[in-house]
């Protein structure tokens, strides 16, 4: 016999798992086209997302319990996936701490949710969890929502002007993503149509998302913090051959740029044979520095904070710029000769804003 009730659960959990996937494909879409190893980890935890809603929305349909204990499998990959993201877009490693603590809730969430007990079948409405596992999933889910709200908080926080409108949007949806489903889920412990409620909430806070997505895929790479500048250096001369800035640097800082810039030219030859990325760490910011031993060229970007995504960033320039220009190596002294780096500037830096006044 079709309910009601039993309909708009089910219906709202396939509405999710439907918007959820949209947006794995928006992000699969812009991370094969920027051939972008981070975004691809986000587009799963979105793909995984989905499934978590499908499984979900199915179990209810069939009233299994067994099926609504295996819905935790996807999210126990989608999260960390949401997780080592953030974590390596704000740095250079994820942090040991915080995924140890997620991996042991979902652990013991895998543990309650296959023990007799844990699942409630409700005629004409579906699967409803209850005691320890219900207490767990809401400690999981504020958890999870939480690092989603931080992630977009930042975004919000650090966007360039010319975003402003579109962040604001993306952190009202990362609102209802989080907080105001989260909160849904636990009155829904106590008033069952809260749990139909919140699936609607997590709907239109993912349909918020994708919208933004859409409009300006950048925000979702928008950096905790600042890239300064990048520039290209002769390391035999130290001469600089190609500048783009896309912060303003304070007259303070440009003085100790300049500085530095001449020591690292000094120590090219015995420090950076083997072409890793090097750190050089000042009080307020950090230079990156990628230089390949068979040329005499060097890429160097300022930042205030290092991060994975800098540093591939950064790593895909270099060779982009020696594969690009190498023809005209023969006198690096003609600097306009470089001014089509800008294209490659645009192309693999396409995640950095701007913040020019």
């Amino acid at each position: 016999m079709v309910s009601l009730d039993n309909t708009v659960l089910v219906t709202a959990a396939t509405i999710a798992g439907i918007l959820n996937l949209i947006c794995f494909f928006l992000l699969f879409s812009y991370a094969r086209k920027r051939n972008n190893r981070l975004v691809y980890l986000f587009s799963a935890s979105w793909l995984f997302q989905a499934m978590f809603w499908f499984l979900d929305g199915l179990s209810h349909l069939l009233y299994s319990t067994l099926l609504m204990a295996i819905t935790i499998i996807p999210q126990m990959i989608s999260v960390p996936c949401l997780f080592i993201f953030i974590d390596l877009i704000r740095g250079e490693r994820v942090s040991s701490v915080r995924l140890s603590l997620l991996l042991l809730l979902e652990v013991l969430l895998l543990i309650l949710s296959f023990l007799p007990g844990g699942f409630q079948v409700i005629p004409g409405y579906g699967v409803h969890n209850i005691g320890p596992l219900r207490v767990l999933q809401i400690v999981y889910m504020i958890y999870y929502v939480g690092t989603f709200f931080v992630w977009s908080y930042l975004t919000w926080k650090k966007a360039p002007k010319e975003l402003r409108k579109l962040v604001n949007f993306l952190l009202f949806g990362s609102i209802l993503f989080s907080f105001v489903t989260a909160l849904m889920y636990g009155l829904g412990g106590y008033i069952k149509v809260f749990n139909s409620i919140g699936f609607v909430t997590h709907s239109f806070g993912a349909l918020f998302t994708i919208i933004a997505i859409w409009k300006d895929p950048k925000i979702i790479y928008i950096l905790p913090f600042k890239a300064y500048r990048i520039l290209v250096i002769d390391t035999n001369a130290g001469t600089g051959l190609f500048k783009y800035d896309w912060a303003e640097l304070k007259a303070v800082d440009e003085n100790v740029f300049s500085m530095v810039l001449q020591a690292v030219g000094s120590i090219f030859d015995e420090v950076l044979k083997k072409g890793e990325i090097r750190e050089i760490k000042m009080d307020q910011a950090t230079l990156l520095i990628q230089h390949t031993k068979n040329t005499p060229i060097a890429s160097v970007l300022v930042t205030s904070r290092a991060s994975k995504s800098l540093i591939y960033g950064l790593k895909k320039f270099n060779s982009e710029f020696i594969k690009r220009f190498q023809s005209r190596f023969g006198n690096l002294y003609e600097v306009s000769k470089f001014k089509e780096a800008q294209e490659l500037v645009d192309d693999i830096f396409d995640f950095v804003p701007e913040y020019k006044n």
